[in-house]
């Protein structure tokens, strides 16, 4: 899946939780939180070769891209 594509998938998720808040400063954050994530989504696509977010649970330091960092083992 696309780094696009994952951001808009969390800006939907949120606005429905933001939906389901009966709060409307919650209400207001969750949806201040799906507004970022569009954004992201956005800035996601004007690059010009989208990265993909692979799927084996594998987590790629921002700072320094060559760096792999496993997720922990559970204890």
């Amino acid at each position: 899946m696309r780094r696009e594509d994952e951001y808009r998938q969390l800006a939907n998720s949120v606005r429905e939780r933001a939906g389901d808040e009966e709060s409307a400063l919650l209400r207001a954050q969750w949806e201040i939180l799906a507004g970022t994530y569009v954004r992201l989504a956005d800035q996601s696509a004007n690059t010009r070769q989208p990265k993909k977010i692979d799927d084996t649970g594998t987590h790629y330091d921002l700072l320094d891209r060559s760096r792999t960092v496993w997720p922990s083992s559970p204890t």
